[in-house]
């Protein structure tokens, strides 16, 4: 009985903090329009509902209220900032509920966890453009901010997936946009996010392996899951039917590594014959010569598959050819320099109209497999885990920077649009951030447990 006591006065400051963030629109300092006021008060009491049930089931109470108290203290800020003095009491108000339940219920990791989330959240929610610094007047309305929902000033068909029935909140030019998808799957993200690092940084002394390789692994299994929630943020900027996926495939896949992280099993990989590896490369060379030969090169998310294909199929050749000894491991760094060139935007456009640059992007494409392929000789299973994560994170974050780039119409790609350059960038995306997170786990498997 005592515990249900206890449970229920858990949660009583987690609710009044929440209340005394809504306190302007109640007091009426804010143009509220429509029935949209009933709409904030039934999703937030459904989110955080959610949340602090989710956080009390877990025994996270410590990070919510940490994490709560990161937000009062930005909405604090951000009512001084713009001159709001008469509500920001009662954000210093929240402000002190949250930190003196914090420093009462926290645990192991609850501070550098609840921190980094937070810090992912505002990343996320600046790259979405869901959070912008605007100008803003609402004078001879006698308000001081203002709420509305994203159809009083767009038509249903115009507004992506990502933002559909968001809600506009806005404070003298600091403007937040929120939708149901967004307000779920922004908060999860980054948490998992933040949690998946962490667990990853305190596991990396607890291996088999020694502190030096353990430090190695960490960096690059952190990398994975930061750049995966990262960059669901910068995608849902984008009004594109595709790319609400990513937002799914994002939370999905940071779930997944929690789930392992928190239920480790040893992974081990089938030993691949001859001839499969012969196989897939003469089908990887039929698919390279259909797409040339029907001209769907030219379109320049089909040339990214070409560009990432030939890769693929050097990296097989590589493991049929009869080299005993093992290529030293710097050599990598060839590979990875030609994976650069072959982003090379002006490179890209030389390689469509000019069939010799064409023949040698490709030829480049498989000198720099067989360079990764033969790097694999005689090395540990770590090490080869490690290289192929390396080669797909370059792959991922290289086109999330094009991603980002064409959010502001900034033309790096001669002849093509900005719509192509998008679908580009997304299709190696879909192409290589499954693969980077699959290599991620099993190298966190390797860790573990050994190859």
């Amino acid at each position: 009985m005592s515990s249900n006591k206890e449970s229920i006065l858990g949660a009583v400051p987690f609710a009044i903090t929440v209340l005394l963030w809504n306190v302007p629109f109640f007091l009426g300092g804010i143009v509220v329009e429509g029935n949209v006021l009933l709409e904030v008060i039934i999703g937030e009491a459904v989110i955080f509902s959610g949340i602090l049930l989710v956080s009390h089931l877990r025994g996270r109470l410590g990070r919510l209220y940490l994490i709560s108290s990161y937000i009062s203290m930005a909405i604090l800020v951000t009512l001084v900032e713009t001159g709001l003095w008469r509500f920001a009491l009662f954000s210093a108000v929240a402000f002190l509920i949250s930190i003196r339940f914090f420093l009462t219920s926290r645990k192991r990791l609850d501070f550098s966890t609840g921190t980094l989330a937070f810090l992912i959240f505002m990343l996320i929610l600046f790259l979405s453009t869901s959070l912008r610094i605007v100008h803003s007047s609402l004078t001879g309305t006698g308000a001081t901010g203002y709420l509305f929902s994203i159809y009083n000033n767009s038509s249903p068909a115009g507004v992506p997936f990502t933002y559909a029935y968001g809600i506009v909140a806005g404070l003298r030019g600091v403007t937040l946009t929120l939708s149901p998808l967004t307000a779920v799957f922004f908060p999860l993200i980054a948490y998992l996010t933040a949690d998946n690092t962490m667990l990853i940084v305190k596991g990396s002394a607890t291996g088999r392996t020694v502190s030096a390789t353990g430090a190695v692994v960490a960096a690059l299994a952190c990398q994975c899951e930061n750049t995966i929630g990262i960059l669901s943020g910068t995608v849902s900027s984008l009004a594109l039917s595709i790319l609400p996926f990513f937002i799914f495939l994002s939370a999905g896949l940071l779930i997944a590594t929690n789930v392992y992280l928190h239920n480790p099993i040893k992974m081990k990989l089938p030993r691949i014959k001859t001839w499969v590896v012969v196989t897939a490369f003469l089908i990887i060379l039929a698919i390279e010569f259909l797409i040339v030969s029907t001209g769907l090169v030219y379109d320049l998310a089909l040339f990214g598959l070409v560009s990432f294909l030939s890769i693929i199929s050097g990296f097989l050749l590589g493991m049929v050819i009869p080299l005993k000894r093992s290529i030293p491991v710097y050599s990598v760094i060839f590979a990875f320099a030609i994976q650069a060139v072959m982003f090379w935007p002006h490179l890209i456009s030389a390689a469509l109209v000019t069939p010799s640059v064409f023949e040698a992007y490709n030829i480049s494409g498989l000198v720099a497999g067989i360079i990764l392929s033969l790097s694999f000789r005689n090395r540990s299973a770590m090490t080869k885990v490690g290289l192929v994560e390396l080669i797909f994170s370059m792959e991922t974050m290289i086109t999330a920077i094009f991603l980002y780039i064409t959010l502001f119409s900034l033309s790096l790609f001669n002849g093509f649009t900005e719509i192509a350059v998008i679908d580009f960038s997304v299709f190696i995306l879909l192409l290589s951030l499954p693969l980077m997170w699959f290599s991620n786990i099993y190298l966190l498997s390797v860790r573990a447990f050994g190859s």
